[in-house]
């Protein structure tokens, strides 16, 4: 049972807390854990503060804190960085062992597609290697559904990996839809409120 916990936006500072949940999933000898990220290396504190700052710009990036330690993270990004796209956004998550398997992933993309929708986001993509089981049943429980798989997709640790991209609807379609708002021009009240909502 997930207790005591805050979530809060993303600051560049805590770029060396989410390097050490997202580092396993880079660099682990355990397949199950380092075929989740694509990357072969994990990047830089500089390079990850980095990535926060540049998403942040327009999207959600949201932690969780426990107990004064980071044990998750969210965020969203462009499916494809063209206007007509805009209405559309990749998620991403990661959980350290503490928060996984408490209800963290259901409370944190909670926030994070409330966030979406108050900016005009009407659909989010998920893309998940396909071996990542567990996540795909995640995703699944929160609505997204199964849209289609990239065969042989990834190269990693001497195999080929598979992907398979979700998608969930989170508001109707609106017949001329206002261009996205970025997630700091939300009102500041708004976003706190999301934050704290249980």
């Amino acid at each position: 049972m997930l207790k005591n916990y805050t979530l809060r936006l993303a600051q560049e500072s805590d770029a060396a807390a989410l390097l050490k949940i997202y580092a396993p999933f880079v660099e682990s000898e355990d397949r199950r854990l380092s075929d989740v990220s694509f990357e072969y290396e994990v990047p830089s504190e500089e390079e990850f503060a980095g990535r926060i700052r540049d998403i942040s710009a327009k999207y959600p990036y949201i932690v969780c804190e426990q107990e004064g330690e980071l044990i998750g993270y969210v965020y969203a990004h462009p499916y494809i960085p063209r206007a007509a796209y805009q209405w559309g956004a990749e998620v991403t998550i990661y959980l350290a062992p503490a928060g996984q398997g408490v209800g963290l992933g259901r409370v944190m993309y909670t926030a994070l597609e409330r966030l979406l929708r108050l900016q005009g986001v009407v659909v989010t993509y998920a893309c998940v290697t396909a071996s990542n089981e567990h996540s795909v049943r995640m995703h699944e429980a929160l609505g997204y559904k199964i849209v289609g798989t990239f065969n042989n997709t990834g190269f990693k640790h001497g195999h080929w990996l598979d992907m398979v991209w979700l998608e969930k609807r989170l508001a109707d379609l609106p017949a001329q839809p206002a261009p996205l708002r970025g997630v700091q021009e939300l009102a500041a009240a708004e976003v706190a409120e999301i934050l704290q909502q249980r």
